[in-house]
């Protein structure tokens, strides 16, 4: 029976000659030998939440979710080493556990630790950075077998290139992670007018930890989320209310407005409009983690462009021109976040404070025209598309917009000259 996998958003699926759940880094490496022997491809694989083509393959695949332990903590520095297929949701209730944390998340927690940190996966603050940048160390099966070791101060130029690498250069089995002493933070939540909320936004992003806003397509309705380090204790959510709002609208009620659109968009837009119509303001403390991290159970296919932060709100009002003249109802909310620079090679933040604007559409719907009408805005501001969603860049035009691209195509010919741990998309991004 042939071997199958699919993603979180069911728009990827292959069917690997061989999905191994290997157990040790030297079953790790056997599988790779044999890859590299047979003249199969051979590709890692964790949660499966990009969007992007890049896991599926026809070689060998790789499971790494047994990989999924802390194996060494330093309490004095707030460091731990942990096993690259650990899922985020499983690696901050264990930093919890030892007083730490990761300082910045994204707005989920279902990825793999490899997968976030390969696809420079982020959350939100001009003080912050992507989940990348708390990386200190790797461990990687290389194409010959060996274990290739590097960080800040062991084969730094490899490090420099590979936690931000999609994959691309071996196969990552452990991460050591600069933590942060645990913390809480202070939620404030407010849906109102749109021209309220970016006028609230240019302010926050500045004064500020963290601050995002979505704005619902077709609407003058966004919500803007402002999170703030607090030393008060945590102040929950009322639980009958927060399941109402997360689980029932926000999930169920959500996915069946999205399934009535497929047959009933304007009516099915029509509903969405009012339930959000309300003016809310909600504020809370919880830990990090649970004030980042939201639950998402309606799933969807996303693609996210980095701009540089200056232009981040004359996109964005681009992009809501544009998406008002669709022609087409689009029930999903467009989220705006913004981080500051850093100096990983192929992170879409290299070199210059950033502002991300993300489209999505429901799961088993036609991306385009409106995913091209987006990207199409974004070129014109040197967008630099999310690795690990959609778009449809090729190394001709990437390469003008990362300064230190040649920097990562060194290390790609060193580390996989024959290209044992590509695919199709891989080969369009990085190497043709």
């Amino acid at each position: 029976m042939r071997n199958s996998w699919v993603n979180w958003g069911r728009n990827q699926r292959c069917a690997p000659e061989q999905l191994a759940r290997p157990n040790t880094h030297d079953e790790v490496a056997k599988l790779v030998c044999l890859g590299v022997a047979k003249r199969k491809k051979v590709r890692a694989v964790g949660a499966g939440h990009s969007f992007s083509p890049l896991c599926p393959t026809e070689g060998i695949m790789i499971d790494l979710s047994n990989f999924n332990s802390i194996t060494k903590v330093d309490p004095q520095k707030l460091q731990v080493t942990v096993g690259a297929g650990i899922r985020l949701s499983d690696l901050n209730k264990k930093l919890e556990s030892l007083g730490l944390a990761l300082p910045n998340l994204g707005d989920i927690d279902c990825q793999s630790l490899a997968g976030a940190i390969s696809t420079g996966t982020h959350g939100t603050g001009l003080n912050y950075h992507s989940i990348s940048q708390a990386v200190i160390g790797l461990k990687i099966i290389t194409g010959d077998g060996g274990t290739l070791e590097c960080s800040a101060s062991q084969n730094q130029e490899l490090f420099e290139v590979a936690r931000v690498s999609l994959g691309s250069l071996g196969i990552i089995v452990e991460i050591t992670l600069q933590c942060v002493l645990a913390f809480h933070l202070r939620a404030i939540e407010q849906t109102t007018h749109i021209e309220n909320v970016l006028d609230l936004f240019t302010d926050a992003i500045r004064t500020s930890d963290h601050t995002e806003f979505f704005w619902f397509p077709h609407t003058k309705v966004g919500t803007l989320k402002v999170n703030s380090k607090s030393e008060d204790p945590p102040s929950y959510r009322n639980p009958y209310k927060a399941f109402l709002s997360d689980e029932v609208i926000a999930n169920g009620g959500f996915d069946l407005i999205n399934k009535y659109a497929k047959f009933f968009p304007n009516r099915a837009q029509k509903v969405l409009e009012k339930q959000i119509s309300h003016e809310r303001k909600i504020s809370y403390v919880a830990p990090s983690y649970k004030v980042f991290c939201s639950k998402r159970r309606v799933r969807f296919i996303e693609m996210e462009y980095a701009v540089p932060l200056n232009y981040l709100l004359e996109a964005f009002q681009k992009v809501r021109e544009a998406t008002n003249k669709l022609g087409r109802p689009i029930t999903f909310p467009i989220e705006v976040r913004v981080l500051g620079a850093d100096e990983i090679p192929l992170s879409p933040a290299y070199g210059r404070e950033s502002g991300y604007i993300a489209v999505h559409v429901y799961r088993d719907t036609p991306i385009d025209p409106y995913f091209q009408l987006v990207e199409n805005i974004m070129k014109t501001y040197d967008g630099r598309p999310h690795w690990g969603k959609m778009h449809t860049r090729t190394s001709e035009d990437l390469s003008s917009l990362y300064p230190e691209w040649n920097k990562f195509q060194l290390a790609l010919e060193r580390l996989d000259p024959d290209g044992h741990f590509s695919t199709p998309y891989l080969d369009r991004v990085l190497r043709d």
